[in-house]
């Protein structure tokens, strides 16, 4: 793991030993991500350069042990799974509805300058009280919290006997990194997800109380 606890994370090919359990990857980006629009559970596709992105975390994958790959349902995920199992050859990559992005409900589609002219109170709550926002129209991070823990929950025990790689998104993963240990809350705001990126979970991490969560997620 790097230093300063920031959690495994890998862009290119490596030729460190291959870890076993459970991976996380991001998506490759898409031309709302260029844009740098909200997506949450809209469903643009993966854009030229996310396909990049998923040719190139496929390499990055030949150096690990990859048993099962499962995707969030959105299709900037399914595609980016799809690049992945092919180039491992491995069966199609099942599909997880907890692994879906949160929601941002009207903020789906805008850009932030667009989202603080309308709503600039949720906006700046959204930068400094994260764990107070209810997306209007939405999810808020409490409910996504639950989805992160029940697929957690759901593909540790076939990750103990293969590496499972779960295709999903930037806030989910941030989560996923809080429940495991592996980021501190405090950073949730400001810790990067990159589109394309890989992450490791450690084998065993106890669940973190309900207020550490709360408190700054």
């Amino acid at each position: 793991m790097p230093a300063s606890g920031s959690p495994s994370v890998s862009r290119s090919v490596t030729n460190t030993p291959a870890p076993t359990g459970l991976a996380l990857a991001r998506h490759g980006a898409t031309a709302w991500t260029l844009a740098g629009r909200y997506q949450g559970r809209a469903d643009p596709p993966l854009c030229p350069q996310g396909l990049a992105e998923a040719a190139t975390l496929a390499e990055a994958l030949r150096a690990h042990a990859i048993g099962q790959i499962v995707s969030s349902p959105l299709q900037r995920a399914r595609q980016t799974a799809a690049i992945l199992a092919a180039s491992a050859n491995l069966p199609a990559p099942a599909t997880d509805v907890n692994l879906s992005e949160i929601s941002y409900g009207a903020w789906e589609g805008l850009t932030q300058p667009e989202v603080k002219s309308a709503w600039p109170a949720l906006l700046r709550a959204w930068k400094h009280t994260p764990e107070s926002v209810q997306f209007p129209g939405g999810d808020s991070l409490a409910s996504l919290r639950q989805r992160v823990r029940a697929a957690l929950a759901a593909w540790r025990p076939t990750a103990r006997a293969q590496g499972v790689l779960l295709v999903t998104h930037a806030i989910w993963i941030k989560l996923a990194l809080i429940e495991s240990g592996q980021l501190p809350p405090a950073n949730f705001r400001h810790f990067p997800v990159p589109t394309g990126t890989l992450f490791w979970l450690p084998s065993h991490f106890p669940t973190p109380p309900h207020s550490e969560i709360s408190a700054c997620v």
